[in-house]
């Protein structure tokens, strides 16, 4: 049974422990993985790997994902709240009931396919329902005002 938190990002892609909170695992192949509720808030993961992978339930807050390649992924009931996902390749990923307040989202991340039935978008308060476009969901200058602000933009 993996511990729980660690620093050390080698540790915790051999699954030593479930957690890696503030790791730079930039770059890191975990594709076809199970990492299911890991804690990687405020972890740098752009550019990495992360397709076909299980993390169901993982928390991603404030994490850097610029880049990252999370087709065919499930994560149902993720956490991406104020996550970076600019350019992340989203295609056929199980997005459904992930918490995707404050995320960035811009014309280059890929949704196509994505599953993202109940899931939270823009200030929280909007959740997915079949046909809209996410990237027309007018954010909430108050709500962004009172959000702590991350480093992964």
């Amino acid at each position: 049974m993996a511990q729980f938190n660690t620093t050390d990002p080698n540790a915790f892609l051999r699954g030593e422990y479930s957690s890696c909170q503030g790791c730079n695992l930039q770059g890191a192949d975990m594709s076809n993985q199970s990492h299911r509720n890991a804690q990687l808030r405020q972890a740098n993961l752009t550019n990495t790997n992360l397709s076909d992978a299980d993390f169901t339930g993982a928390f991603f807050t404030c994490s850097n994902l610029s880049n990252s390649n999370l087709s065919g992924g499930n994560f149902n009931f993720a956490n991406f709240v104020d996550a970076n996902l600019s350019g992340v390749d989203l295609s056929n990923a199980d997005l459904s009931r992930a918490d995707l307040s404050g995320a960035i989202i811009d014309s280059r991340t890929n949704l196509d396919g994505a599953n993202l039935d109940g899931a939270r978008l823009g200030d929280a308060a909007t959740i997915y329902s079949p046909g809209m476009n996410v990237r027309t969901i007018e954010r909430s200058t108050h709500t962004e005002s009172q959000r702590v602000q991350c480093n992964n933009r």
